[in-house]
């Protein structure tokens, strides 16, 4: 049976966000000047008072356990940990001139670029920002902060379930099932991707 080809997604005014993926992180980056778009209260999460301007500059957002990345109790019982209990998570907030693909040191790396709606930009920066339980930082590495997050860490609520519902918030037809491990989330990326870009009619 010959599949049908999915349809174009519409996206007038649109605005580009870019996922970056290493071996088993992921980060939406949003462009810092949306001046129609941002939302100002993001600022203080974001600390964008003391960001540089300009084009090529990136806020980007994601998701860790905070056992893991912050206090580095890693190793073998911190994966069992971090997969099979619920732990604390963090939300990562950072504003830096490359995005998390061009930083990351695990390859394999790549950037998946989406073109979606301002509606979609805003639904998007609304879910994110709901993700934070107090604005109030953890900790502070380089130009990230981490905040505590609402939800807890774990199998089924990782790095790349908290990107993919960020992508289906902002309109996007990805599955939260196939985020579960890093290269089914990346095929899903490749798949969508195309259905973003601009299209004349």
């Amino acid at each position: 049976m010959i599949a049908r080809p999915a349809p174009k997604l519409q996206t007038q005014d649109s605005i580009a966000i870019v996922v970056s993926l290493d071996a088993a992180h992921s980060m939406i980056a949003l462009p810092v000047e949306m001046p129609e778009a941002h939302i100002r209260e993001d600022e203080s999460v974001t600390g964008l008072d003391d960001a540089p301007g300009g084009a090529g500059v990136y806020e980007e957002w994601g998701y860790a356990e905070r056992a893991w990345y912050l206090e580095k109790r890693q190793g073998f019982v911190g994966v069992l940990r971090a997969l099979f209990l619920p732990t604390e998570g963090v939300v990562e907030v950072g504003i830096h001139q490359s995005i998390w693909a061009e930083r990351a040191q695990k390859p394999p790396v790549e950037a998946f670029k989406f073109e979606i709606s301002k509606a979609g930009y805003r639904r998007l920066r609304s879910y994110l920002r709901a993700t934070i339980a107090s604005e109030e930082p953890v900790g502070i590495v380089g130009n990230s902060r981490f905040c505590v997050a609402r939800s807890s860490y774990h199998l089924f609520h990782h790095c790349h379930h908290y990107t993919a519902k960020g992508l289906r918030e902002a309109g996007l037809p990805i599955s939260m099932m196939g985020a579960l491990t890093r290269d089914g989330f990346a095929r899903q990326l490749r798949r969508i991707m195309p259905l973003s870009e601009p299209h004349n009619s």
